[in-house]
C-alpha cells in the first residue's frame, strides 16, 4: 500500500453528490484511459491491447471487468458459436469520444506548444479541418467558466466516497503518455481520479486546502501531493488571501481555465451513466441565453454540432 491510500480507519466518507466525482471513478485512471484511447481507434482483443500497450494481464482483465460492469463495454464472441471474446464499445463508451477528445484537444495545445496551432479535427459533414467549440445545445453560442454556473439539482446529497485505482500501479502506463495524450504530464494528470476532480471543485469555487479537503474528502497528504503537480504544470497559481485572516487559495490559470470543456463533458457523461436514480446533482445554466444547457461541440469551421459519426481525429504523430 502507498503512503497516499493510508487513512484512518472510521465510517465511510460521504462526499456531496458531483457527476464528475462519478465518472472519475471509473474513467480516472491511467491504463483505463489508455484502454479506451485504442478502443475508440479500432482494439477489441485483449491480446492487442497486452501487446500494444505492454500492460499487465491481472491489471487489464481487471480495468475491462469494471468497464464491462460500467456499460462502457460489452463482451461478444469474436465469432459465431466462438470462445475467443472481444470487448465492444457500448453506448456509453461511445459516448466517451467527448471527454476523449477535449483531453486530446487541451493536451497537444498545453504540453506540445509546437503544435497547439494545428487543427487535431476533421469534419467529415463539411469536410474541412477543425477545432472543437464547446457550446450550448440551445442556443449555440460558446460556454466558457465565465458565462455559465450550477444550481443544485434534484439529486444532490451525500453518497459514499468511491476509492480509486491505486496510483502506483499505473505509473508505468504514464510512458505511454508522448504517443497518447502529448505528454507523460498529461496522462498523469488525466489518468488520475483527485487531479481532476480538484480542477471540477476550483471551477466550483473550492479553493482552499481545507475546504478541497472537506469537499472531496481526500486524504490531506494526497491533497498536498496532487497540488504540488497541478502546480508545476501550470494548471493551478497559489495566492495569498488577506480576509479576517491570511490563507493561501488555489485558482485555475489560463491553461487551467481551458480544462472547462473536459470538465464540461465529464459531467454530462456521468449525469447520464452515472445516475442513481435521484436525478442530476447539478442543473447548468447559460447566462448569456438564460437557458439550461448541456454541451456540445460545433465544427470552428461551418458552425453545424457534430456527432460522433462526424469526427475524425487526424494524426500528426509524424
Amino acid at each position: 500500500m502507498s503512503r497516499e491510500q493510508e487513512e484512518a480507519p472510521g465510517a465511510p466518507a460521504l462526499v456531496a453528490k458531483y457527476s464528475v466525482v462519478r465518472a472519475l471513478a471509473i474513467l480516472g485512471d491511467a491504463w483505463t484511459l489508455l484502454i479506451l484511447r485504442s478502443a475508440l481507434e479500432g482494439t477489441r482483443r485483449f491480446s492487442d491491447w497486452q501487446s500494444d500497450l505492454g500492460i499487465p494481464k491481472a491489471v487489464l482483465a481487471n480495468r475491462l471487468d469494471r468497464l464491462v460492469e460500467a456499460r462502457v463495454f460489452r463482451k461478444t464472441p469474436a465469432h459465431e458459436g466462438g470462445k475467443r471474446m472481444e470487448y465492444v464499445l457500448d453506448e456509453a463508451g461511445l459516448e466517451l469520444w467527448e471527454p476523449l477528445a477535449a483531453i486530446v484537444r487541451w493536451s497537444r495545445h498545453w504540453q506540445n506548444p509546437g503544435n497547439g496551432a494545428t487543427p487535431l479535427f476533421r469534419h467529415t459533414r463539411c469536410g474541412h479541418a477543425c477545432d472543437l467549440i464547446l457550446s450550448c445545445d440551445t442556443c449555440a453560442q460558446p460556454l466558457s467558466p465565465f458565462n455559465t454556473f450550477a444550481e443544485p439539482g434534484p439529486g444532490q446529497g451525500y453518497e459514499q466516497r468511491v476509492e480509486p485505482h491505486s496510483r502506483r500501479r499505473a505509473n508505468s502506463a504514464v510512458r505511454h503518455g508522448p504517443e497518447a495524450l502529448g505528454s507523460p504530464e498529461a496522462l498523469a494528470l488525466f489518468g488520475d481520479m483527485w487531479a481532476p476532480a480538484i480542477v471540477a471543485s476550483a471551477f466550483r469555487g473550492v479553493r482552499r486546502f481545507n475546504d478541497l479537503v472537506a469537499y472531496l474528502q481526500i486524504p490531506p497528504l494526497v491533497l498536498s501531493m496532487r497540488l504540488k503537480e497541478l502546480l508545476a504544470i501550470g494548471v493551478l497559481t497559489r495566492r495569498s488571501i488577506e480576509d479576517s485572516e491570511r490563507y493561501e487559495a488555489f485558482h485555475l490559470t489560463r491553461s487551467g481555465l481551458e480544462l472547462f470543456p473536459y470538465i464540461s463533458m465529464l459531467a454530462k457523461w456521468g449525469d447520464r451513466w452515472c445516475d442513481d436514480g435521484t436525478g442530476v446533482p447539478l442543473v447548468f445554466h447559460h447566462r448569456s441565453c438564460g437557458h439550461q444547457y448541456s454541451p456540445v461541440y460545433r465544427c470552428s469551421v461551418c458552425g453545424e454540432r457534430i456527432s460522433r459519426t462526424e469526427i475524425e481525429f487526424l494524426d500528426h504523430s509524424g
